[in-house]
């Protein structure tokens, strides 16, 4: 991807937001994020992007990783800490209340989709069609699962192949 001017990082996070949104919904994707989160100190976002990209039929070179990783060191702790305060607080709190902290965990999400794709401007200029692979299936979610020792069946849900029947 070349490095997009601010409107075109917009587009792009918005386009990213929605699939995120409408994939995080589908049977099986929610249960799944929320594993690798929380068994396997995976983040939700990246594997989310690495999945778009996937659906997008684009590799990213191996060394596109660990730039992504990077960006997410500003909001990574901050998500963690805050999501975990939100479960805390959440029987305690009205149900009015309790949405604002859930929306201002989701403006967090929201930067850091924005963190991941300046990131991925920056360090992957274009990624590769997958078609030039010998297997069409791009590795980007793959990759990232097996790094953090995901089980073939998480991934599988990640990639929302439950709902697919697969």
């Amino acid at each position: 991807m070349p490095n997009p001017a601010p409107d075109t990082l917009t587009d792009q996070t918005q386009a990213f937001w929605e699939f995120a949104l409408t994939h995080y919904a589908r049977p099986g994707v929610e249960q799944a994020c929320l594993c690798l989160q929380d068994s396997y100190q995976g983040n939700v976002n990246l594997a989310l992007l690495l999945h778009w990209l996937d659906t997008q039929a684009q590799a990213l070179p191996a060394d596109a990783l660990p730039a992504l990783l990077a960006a997410l060191t500003d909001t990574d702790a901050l998500l963690s800490h805050f999501r975990q305060l939100r479960r805390e607080l959440k029987p305690g709190l009205a149900p009015t209340a309790y949405r604002k902290l859930l929306d201002f965990e989701l403006a967090l999400e929201k930067r850091q989709h924005r963190d991941l794709l300046a990131a991925l401007a920056r360090s992957c200029p274009a990624p590769h069609p997958a078609a030039n692979q010998p297997n069409p299936q791009p590795p980007n979610l793959a990759n990232y699962a097996r790094q953090l020792g995901l089980p073939d069946t998480l991934l599988n849900q990640l990639r929302g192949a439950a709902s697919e029947g697969r």
